[in-house]
């Protein structure tokens, strides 16, 4: 996977965060990186399999394995040396589809310093709308996944649409509510962003659950808090200051 680490001042091992972007990636999210770097975080950020130029095909199961990859990657001996990464301190940030990859890979990963959800994508929201007849589906996942040409390698908005419709599948976010209950956990929603975005499920999951230390916060921007850059990275690095992470 192509992949970029921005290393933080100080010869000293820092907290390390990596960053996963949504589907198809447009937003990078490279600001927060930038910023997180200036607070004395190593930052991670790369391209799922199959996307941007990364190798291979990309699938939305291969995602979550990317982000696992990519979490076993800064715990690799040699690279801990190599970017001064303390390992006791990593911290998974996700966009969209990369919240939902976050969720999942912290879900496995309960030891991890704690996990930020920007917009997380649930997709299990979604499932209703391709629930149509077999000559519709082609007409209706292109308008889901309109953006996905020339940018995702070796699937199709057709494609995808099946592998979320396949028995067996769970795609809910808030499947990963009871996994990642007791970590500190920032998400992020925006007002004029799609009720699939807003994390409504696994917030209300993670209140039944007593979910001890959640901090959410609801701003007036869209899907990409385009308007709202600086606010988010504030808000962030509030979170991260008062967490003590």
């Amino acid at each position: 996977m192509n992949g970029v680490m921005y290393l933080a001042s100080g010869a000293q091992p820092h907290p390390t965060a990596m960053i996963l972007h949504g589907l198809p990636g447009n937003e990078q999210n490279l600001d927060l990186a930038q910023t997180m770097r200036s607070a004395g975080f190593n930052v991670l950020t790369f391209h799922y399999r199959g996307s941007w130029g990364s190798p291979g095909t990309f699938t939305l199961s291969h995602g979550v394995e990317d982000g696992q990859a990519a979490l076993e990657f800064l715990r690799d001996p040699e690279n801990v040396a190599k970017f001064r990464i303390d390992t006791k301190r990593l911290l998974i940030v996700g966009h969209s589809y990369g919240g939902f990859v976050a969720a999942r890979v912290a879900a496995s990963h309960p030891e991890i310093l704690g996990a930020a959800l920007i917009a997380p994508w649930n997709l299990g929201d979604d499932i209703t709308f391709l629930k149509v007849p077999e000559s519709q589906l082609p007409e209706v996942a292109h308008k889901m996944f309109d953006d996905i040409e020339g940018r995702l390698g070796g699937t199709t908005s057709l494609e995808m649409a099946r592998e979320m419709l396949a028995p067996g599948r769970d795609w809910r976010l808030e499947t990963s509510a009871p996994a990642i209950r007791n970590l500190p956990l920032f998400v992020a929603v925006a007002e004029r962003d799609a009720e699939d975005c807003r994390a409504a499920s696994l917030l209300a999951a993670l209140k039944r659950l007593g979910a001890p230390d959640v901090k959410s916060v609801t701003m007036s921007t869209d899907h990409s808090f385009s308007d709202h850059r600086a606010a988010l990275q504030n808000a962030i690095l509030d979170w991260l200051q008062r967490s003590g992470l």
